[in-house]
C-alpha cells in the first residue's frame, strides 16, 4: 500500500507548491528564521515523520532546530553529521542502521529512513535532515523533488544575504553621508526619488532622506533666489545644464539675509547601469569666505601702501640725489677755488686758512657721499661689482688714505693678515675698502692714544667660496654696553647732544651694516669703555681657482739673516717679526733704545729697523748711538712721511725710510735691497708745498669748449687749463653750445648736464646727430653722482664723465686719455 500510495505522488507538482507557496524574501533574514517558517511545510510535502535544521557555528558547535519545538535550539556535536562532510548533494540512507554511525542513529531515534540535505552558501554551513519513522522509497521523482526545494532553499538564503549586504550598504552610506559636514543631494533623471541628508534637510527645511521632487524642488528654487548674487547663480545654473559634462565647482551662493552666508557649490552627474542623476554638494564657507575677503583687503591696503612706500621711497631718493647735486655744485666752487688758491705763494697764515678750508670741504663732501650711498641702499639700487682683486690692498689703500690722520694723534696703524686667507678673492673692492675705511677712521677718531690694528682671516671655507672675517681693533674710549644697540641704526649715534665732542651723520656704520648684509655677512662689535672696541664683520668671497695663500715666497737674498726690529709697540713687533721669519729671516725685537744697544753687543745682526717715535729716545738719537760704534745699516719707520724739521741732516744716518703702516710688499724689497747693497728707491723726500701742475713744453693745439652755467665753476676750470699751459672757451647753455660749433671746430667739450634753455643731454644728442664721429669728444660735468647717471651720459651720446666737485688730478687725467685719442686719430 505503500509503495502504491507513493508511486501515486506527483512530486514535481508537490516542488512547484513548495517554491510557490515560500515566501517571498525583500529584507534580510537568518536563514534559520528563513527555514524555520518553512520546514513544516517541507515536512508535509516530503511526508517525512520529523525535520531537523543543523547549523554549524564552527568546528566543534552546532545548533539543532527541531520542527515541534521551534523555539528551542540544541547543541550537538557536530561530528553526527561527518557523514556529509565535503558533500554538496542530497544524501539518502534508506537502510539507517547499516550505513550510519550508531551515535548519529540513536541521536535520531532509530529511524527507518533519513535524507541529508546539506547547505553550504556564503556564511551558512549546515544542513536540513528529513526523518522517516516507517521505510520510505528514494525512488528518482522524489530526489528531483528534494533537488528543486534545496535549490529554492540556497537562493532563499543567497537573496537574504543580497538584502543583507543592500542594507548594510546603505547603513554605511548614509552614515558617511550624515557624518560629513556638506550638505548633500541626489536627485535622479528620472523625476522620481531625490535623497537629502541631514544637513541639506536643515538647510533646505525639509524632510531628510527620501524626498519627492515636489518638496525638493521648490526648496532649491527658494534657496537660489534668495542670494544676494541670484542673477549670476540663474546665469551659471543655466550654463551648466546646456554643458556636455554638467559639472560645476567652486559656485558661490552668497546671502546676507538674515545673516551671512556663503555656500560653495559643486555638482556632478552620477550614472551606473541602471540609474542617472545629479549630485549636489552644498558646502558652507562663510568663515573661510570671509577671511579671504579680508586678506583681499588687506593685500589690496598692503599693495597701496607698499606702493605708497615705493614712491615715497622714489621720492626720498630723488630728493637727495636733487640736493647732492644743489650742494655739490657751490662745493665744487668751495674746493676748486681753494685747490687753486693753494696753488699760489701763500703766507703761513694764509696756507693754514686754505687748508683748514680744504679739510672742512672734505668732511662735507665725506657727509653728501655718505647721504648718497645711504639713499642708494635704500632705494635698493646699490649694486655690487665682482672683480678679482689682492686682499692686502683694501687695508693698504685706506692706511695711505688715513695715515696723516693717525700721524696726527701719534698713532699706530696696523694689519695682520693670516696666512690662509686666499692673496687674491673676487668681489667688489671699493665697497670692502669702504666699509674697513668706515671703520678705521671711527678708530682714529675715537682713539687718543695707541694703535689701531686691522686683521683678516678665514672665518669658514667651501671649495674656492671663503668666508673672511675682518677685524678693527682699537686702544680707544670704548663703548657703553647700554649704547651699542644703536650704532648700526640710520642717523644715530651713542653721543648725540649738542655738546657732543665727536661729530658725524650717524650712517658711516648703518651703511656699513647694509653693505656686509649684501655681501651676505654679518658685522658685530666688541667693546669695553676705556680699554678699546673692536669691530668684525664677514663676507662672502670667492677665490680664483688657483689658489694662493697671502704668504709670500721667501726671497733666498733674506734667507738666514738676521734683523733686529725696535718699537716700543708690541703688536707691531709681532707683526714685523712674523713677517721677517716667513721670508726665512731670523727676527729679535726690543722695546726701547737701551734694549737695542744691548742686543747690538751680544749679536751681529745684518740689519736694524727702528720706528721714529718712541719714548725715551727717538729713532733717530737711537740711530745717533748705534752709529758709534756698528756699522750696520739702519732702516727708520716713519708715519706719513714725517721727519723732524730740525733733524732733516740726520736722514744720512739710514739707508732707507719706510713710511708706516707698513705694507709687507714694500718691506720686503726695501730689506732685499738694503741687504744686497742696492741703492734705495724708498728715501725719505721732505713733504712740499703743493704747486701748480708743471706745464708741458710742447702744447699741442687743442680746442677746448667749456659749457658751464655757474660763474664759480667756470672761473674754476678755465683756471685749471691754464695752470697746464691750454686755454678755453666758455658758454653757460646747451643753444650756445650749439651755436659755437657752427663757428668753429672744437675738439673736446666739457658739457654740465643741467643747464638753463638747453641742457647737456639735449645738446649733446643734437651734436651727434649733425656731426656723428666727427663731433668732438664730450665729457659731462655733473653733480650728480648715481650710477644711472653716468649711464644716461653715455647713453645720450657722450665719451666720458667727470663728478663733481671736480678733482684737479681725475679732470687732468680725463683730458690727458682724451687728447692722446684724439691725437691717435688725426694722425
Amino acid at each position: 500500500m505503500m509503495e502504491l500510495n507513493q508511486i501515486a505522488i506527483n512530486w514535481a507538482k508537490r516542488a512547484l507548491n513548495f517554491i510557490g507557496q515560500k515566501r517571498g524574501i525583500d529584507v534580510y533574514e537568518e536563514w534559520t528564521t528563513i527555514m524555520k517558517k518553512n520546514m513544516v511545510q517541507l515536512k508535509h510535502l516530503a511526508e517525512a515523520d520529523r525535520v531537523i535544521i543543523v547549523r554549524k557555528e564552527d568546528e566543534i558547535t552546532a545548533r539543532a532546530i527541531f520542527h515541534d519545538n521551534l523555539t528551542s535550539e540544541e547543541l550537538i556535536d557536530p561530528s553526527i553529521l561527518k557523514v556529509a562532510k565535503e558533500k554538496y548533494d542530497p544524501l539518502y540512507f534508506d537502510r539507517p542502521s547499516a550505513q550510519l554511525d550508531k551515535d548519529l542513529l540513536s541521536w535520531l531515534k532509530n529511524p527507518s529512513a533519513v535524507a541529508i540535505l546539506p547547505v553550504s552558501e556564503i556564511d551558512v554551513r549546515g544542513g536540513i535532515l528529513l526523518i522517516w519513522d516507517k521505510e520510505f522509497d528514494f525512488n528518482e521523482d522524489f530526489r528531483e523533488f528534494i533537488d528543486a526545494c534545496l535549490s529554492s532553499i540556497k537562493e532563499t538564503i543567497k537573496l537574504s544575504r543580497t538584502h543583507y549586504s543592500l542594507e548594510e550598504l546603505r547603513l554605511r552610506f548614509n552614515s558617511i553621508l550624515q557624518a560629513v559636514p556638506q550638505s548633500i543631494v541626489f536627485v535622479d533623471d528620472s523625476g522620481q526619488n531625490s535623497w537629502v541628508n541631514d544637513q541639506a534637510s536643515k538647510l533646505f527645511a525639509i524632510p531628510g532622506g527620501n524626498v519627492s521632487p515636489q518638496q525638493l524642488a521648490p526648496a532649491m528654487q527658494r534657496l537660489r533666489t534668495a542670494a544676494d548674487n541670484k542673477a549670476e547663480i540663474l546665469k551659471r545654473g543655466q550654463e551648466l545644464f546646456q554643458s556636455k559634462d554638467k559639472r560645476i565647482d567652486n559656485w558661490h551662493w552668497i546671502y546676507s539675509v538674515p545673516e551671512i552666508l556663503v555656500l560653495c557649490v559643486s555638482c556632478m552627474p552620477t550614472i551606473s547601469a541602471h540609474t542617472s542623476g545629479m549630485l549636489w554638494v552644498f558646502e558652507d564657507i562663510t568663515d573661510k569666505y570671509i577671511v579671504d575677503q579680508h586678506l583681499n583687503e588687506l593685500n589690496t591696503e598692503l599693495e597701496e601702501k607698499t606702493s605708497l612706500a615705493e614712491e615715497q621711497n622714489r621720492a626720498k631718493s630723488e630728493f637727495l640725489a636733487n640736493m647732492s647735486h644743489e650742494i655739490r655744485t657751490p662745493m665744487n666752487g668751495v674746493m676748486g677755488m681753494t685747490s687753486l688758491l693753494g696753488s699760489t705763494l701763500l703766507t703761513d697764515e694764509q696756507e693754514d686758512y686754505v687748508r683748514s678750508i680744504r679739510v672742512s670741504a672734505d668732511s662735507l663732501l665725506e657727509i653728501i657721499n655718505e647721504i648718497l650711498d645711504f639713499s642708494k641702499i635704500e632705494s635698493g639700487k646699490m649694486e655690487l661689482e665682482e672683480h678679482p682683486f689682492f686682499i692686502h690692498r683694501v687695508i693698504e689703500e685706506t692706511y695711505d688714505l688715513l695715515a696723516v690722520r693717525a700721524q696726527d694723534k701719534q698713532l699706530d696703524l696696523l694689519y695682520m693678515i693670516d696666512p690662509d686667507v686666499p692673496h687674491e678673492i673676487i668681489g667688489d673692492i671699493t665697497r670692502i675698502r669702504q666699509i674697513i675705511v668706515n671703520l678705521v677712521s671711527n678708530a682714529i677718531k675715537f682713539t687718543d692714544r695707541g694703535e689701531v690694528l686691522t686683521s683678516i682671516s678665514v672665518n669658514k671655507k667651501e671649495g674656492n667660496k671663503y668666508i673672511l672675517e675682518f677685524a678693527v681693533k682699537d686702544s680707544g674710549i670704548g663703548i657703553p654696553a647700554d649704547k651699542i644697540y644703536k650704532l648700526f641704526n640710520s642717523f644715530s649715534q651713542v653721543d648725540a647732544s649738542t655738546t657732543r665732542k665727536y661729530g658725524g651723520t650717524g650712517l658711516g656704520l648703518a651703511i656699513s651694516d647694509r653693505l656686509v648684509q649684501i655681501m651676505n655677512g654679518r658685522i658685530w662689535v666688541e667693546s669695553e669703555v676705556n680699554v678699546g672696541t673692536t669691530f668684525k664683520f664677514t663676507i662672502e668671497v670667492n677665490a680664483a681657482a688657483e689658489i694662493k695663500t697671502y704668504v709670500p715666497p721667501a726671497p733666498k737674498s733674506l734667507g738666514d739673516k738676521w734683523v733686529l726690529i725696535v718699537d716700543d709697540n708690541p703688536t707691531n713687533l709681532r707683526i714685523l717679526k712674523i713677517h721677517c721669519e716667513q721670508w726665512g729671516m731670523h727676527a729679535d725685537t726690543c722695546e726701547s733704545g737701551l734694549q737695542c744697544l744691548k742686543a747690538l753687543a751680544e749679536k751681529q745682526y745684518d740689519i736694524v729697523v727702528i720706528d721714529l717715535l718712541m719714548p725715551d729716545q727717538n729713532g733717530i738719537e737711537v740711530a745717533r748711538e748705534i752709529k758709534k760704534t756698528y756699522k750696520v745699516p739702519l732702516v727708520l719707520f716713519s708715519s706719513a712721511g714725517y721727519f723732524p724739521a730740525h733733524e732733516k741732516a740726520d736722514s744720512d744716518l739710514f739707508a732707507a725710510i719706510q713710511d708706516k703702516p707698513i705694507k709687507p710688499n714694500y718691506f720686503q724689497k726695501m730689506l732685499i735691497q738694503v741687504l744686497s747693497e742696492q741703492p734705495s728707491e724708498e728715501k725719505f723726500e721732505p713733504l712740499i708745498k703743493q704747486t701748480a701742475p708743471a706745464i708741458a713744453e710742447d702744447i699741442e693745439k687743442i680746442s677746448i669748449l667749456i659749457a658751464e652755467d655757474n660763474l664759480i665753476n667756470q672761473k674754476i676750470v678755465i683756471r685749471a687749463f691754464k695752470n697746464i699751459g691750454y686755454s678755453c672757451d666758455v658758454v653757460s647753455n646747451g643753444l650756445e653750445v650749439l651755436a659755437s660749433l657752427e663757428r668753429q671746430h672744437y675738439d673736446m667739450i666739457f658739457m654740465d648736464l643741467q643747464m638753463p634753455e638747453m641742457d647737456g643731454f639735449d645738446a649733446t644728442r643734437n651734436i651727434v646727430k649733425r656731426y656723428g664721429d666727427k663731433g668732438p669728444v664730450i665729457i659731462a660735468m655733473t653733480a650728480a653722482a648715481y650710477e644711472k647717471d653716468r649711464i644716461a651720459c653715455l647713453e645720450a651720446g657722450m665719451d666720458d664723465y667727470i663728478s663733481k666737485p671736480l678733482d684737479f688730478d681725475n679732470l687732468y687725467n680725463k683730458f690727458h686719455l682724451w687728447k692722446s685719442k684724439i691725437r691717435d686719430l688725426t694722425t
